[in-house]
């Protein structure tokens, strides 16, 4: 099965696989490059390393990530605290993803935010949330 078939349904999964390993509010933000609900490469941004989080280390990053990955047509989300709603530290990883699949020559299929309490689609806006979310 072609995780690509039921998007939504794999984007409530990530969120359900967040809040059950992630409790707090605030944590540190993951990357990840591959396909949602089957193999990934994943980057835990460190709070404490954010302030040397550039733009150019960000494209090092997801440049690294799609280099492990065999996948054609990846997807890349950002695991973050927060509420499914367009944030600056979307943008910055979608930009990131965008110029290094470009650079691998991949088409990027998809970026999204995931949240504890919801998903957001960066490109589009389409989003999802839930107060009390059942898997």
């Amino acid at each position: 099965m072609h995780p690509h078939a039921d998007r939504s349904a794999l984007l409530r999964r990530e969120v359900g696989l967040l809040r059950a390993r992630e409790s707090r509010r605030i944590f540190d933000p993951m990357v990840s490059v591959g396909l949602l609900g089957a193999r990934r490469e994943s980057f835990v941004v460190r709070a404490q390393d954010l302030p040397a989080v550039d733009s150019g280390l960000c494209v090092d990053v997801v440049s690294g990530m799609l280099a492990a990955t065999s996948t054609e047509a990846p997807e890349a989300w950002l695991t973050r605290p927060g509420s499914p709603a367009p944030h600056d530290m979307d943008l910055q990883w979608l930009a990131a993803a965008l110029i290094a699949s470009a650079m691998h020559g991949r088409l990027l299929h998809g970026f999204y935010a995931i949240t504890r309490s919801g998903w957001l689609d960066v490109r589009s806006g389409e989003q999802r949330s839930w107060k009390r979310l059942r898997l």
